[in-house]
């Protein structure tokens, strides 16, 4: 399958000059935003309307399009619900439909609000069809009403998709249409190339789904039907993909590399690629995620965690706690679902227990608790850092040599109201799933490459260490 040119802006004698202007005519990624107003853009819209940045072929006879290195979407948090979301077109490339997904690095599959869907190019998937067996086909449906994106004839692949927060799974019909993206290299946006037959189900209907205009969920599951992996297979990249999720979005946005590095954050001049550590991912043998049938191995990330130190000192707990049994309960599960880690009632009570003993001893004041936060302090008793509150850190140390995640203050702690910070953990009780769910705010400004042919997960060292982060305007 060999990716298409989309038209753009058009340069005129672009491709006799395609050497000396490359570089002068690419735009850098984020620098939409900074003249973009968010508030008055209907999501990402105006800001991500890739089109202007993309470029299009001289009528007579262009160069062929090189392949690409690695493709970029952006992320942007709602600071409301603290998600996260990635925003692309797909359909027909003359009226493209702009998609606001949630990403869910746990869900296998992607799916959009088919609502208002409309594209000449969309298409669905008959019964029994390989495509349906592909994406786990569980019925054929069918659909009385007018006929439309979402809405077919008898004999439609069904899939069950599964609508976060509602905990309940919905038959959507699987879909394929064109979708958009756009290479990188290094801060620029370089080329935009269509993946034909893009897979996706097609919902009718999308309750509670947080957020200022989701319109779908994108799944990063370890699976050959999630977005990066499709992507990846269609380009013929490697599969391999990173996340660098935002605190905010006020000044920029956050990325997704699929395909590997470079990954440069400015104003930082380091390949971010060069400097990571590496953990292995683990594979827990039974899926821990609702949508997926009893039995089954979870397509989830998991990694091992094998102890936590506080300023340099262990925390005390079960080591077994970190251990995936073979009921698949135990282990770290990292997410981009939750807004905040939860940890096993025993971890979490000797978590607090040392933090607090390490903050009294640096002369940090302890206040009343702001829910629903537990532990909290008087932010004018800390000095503040690069990174955050000069709070003790947080070492998850993990399987590998000499690997560990250090959460500094931005990491560990949240502003609750005017001179207030709370420990940004919540207790998970005595019977998780899962001991140690990783979330969203745990994993802010810092890079993580996840191998899927490796099997490892990539982690760099706080962003904010270099005075960077996730949050940026790409200007070089």
């Amino acid at each position: 399958m060999h990716p298409l040119e989309v038209p753009g802006l058009l340069m005129s004698s672009w491709a006799s000059r395609f050497k000396s202007t490359i570089k002068k005519n690419a735009i850098p990624i984020n620098d939409l935003a900074s003249t973009t107003t968010m508030a008055s853009s209907q999501t990402l819209t105006t800001l991500f309307i890739f089109s202007l940045v993309s470029f299009s072929y001289a009528a007579s006879g262009p160069p062929k399009l090189p392949k690409p290195k690695a493709i970029h979407l952006p992320i942007r948090k709602n600071q409301t619900t603290l998600q996260y979301y990635t925003t692309f077109e797909s359909g027909n490339p003359e009226e493209p439909n702009i998609i606001d997904a949630l990403i869910d690095l746990g869900s296998p599959s992607v799916w959009y609000d088919c609502t208002s869907y409309v594209s000449s190019s969309y298409k669905r998937a008959s019964c029994g069809s390989s495509r349906c067996k592909k994406a786990r086909g569980s019925s054929c449906i069918d659909c009385n009403k007018t006929l439309r994106p979402g809405c077919s004839k008898k004999d439609t692949c069904g899939v069950l998709t599964y609508v976060p927060y509602l905990v309940y799974y919905t038959d959507q019909v699987l879909s394929e249409d064109t979708m958009r993206v756009y290479s990188t290299d290094r801060a620029y946006v370089w080329f935009s190339y269509y993946i034909k037959k893009f897979q996706f189900s097609c919902a009718l209907t999308v309750e509670s789904l947080p957020g200022d205009h989701a319109k779908g969920l994108a799944g990063f599951a370890n699976i050959n039907i999630s977005l990066p992996s499709q992507i990846s297979s269609s380009l013929k990249l490697a599969k391999k993909f990173a996340l660098c999720l935002p605190s905010s979005s006020e000044s920029g946005l956050g990325d997704i590399f699929i395909g590997g590095g470079p990954y440069y954050m400015p104003p930082s001049i380091e390949d971010q690629s060069l400097s990571l550590v590496t953990t292995p991912l683990v594979v827990n043998p039974i899926a821990t995620n609702p949508f997926f049938a009893d039995g089954e191995p979870s397509l989830e990330y998991f990694i091992n965690v094998k102890y936590i130190e506080i300023h340099g000192k262990r925390v005390a707990f079960s080591p077994s706690l970190l251990s995936i049994d073979k009921n698949g309960v135990g282990g770290t599960k990292i997410t981009t679902m939750e807004p905040y880690t939860t940890l096993h009632s025993s971890i979490y009570n000797s978590l607090v227990k040392e933090f607090t003993k390490e903050a009294s001893m640096n002369k940090i004041k302890k206040v009343k608790a702001v829910a629903p936060f537990v532990e909290c302090f008087d932010s004018r008793t800390v000095p503040n850092t690069l990174t955050g509150p000069a709070v003790p850190n947080i070492d998850l140390v993990l399987e590998g040599i000499t690997v560990r995640m250090r959460l500094y203050g931005a990491n560990s702690m949240v502003k609750a109201k005017k001179n207030v910070i709370c420990l940004a953990f919540f207790d998970g009780g005595i019977w998780p799933t899962t001991s140690i769910v990783l979330g969203g705010h745990q994993l802010e400004n810092y890079i993580l490459e996840f191998d899927l042919t490796a099997s490892t997960l990539g982690l760099s060292s706080s962003l904010l260490l270099q005075n960077t982060s996730c949050s940026h305007s790409r200007v070089y």
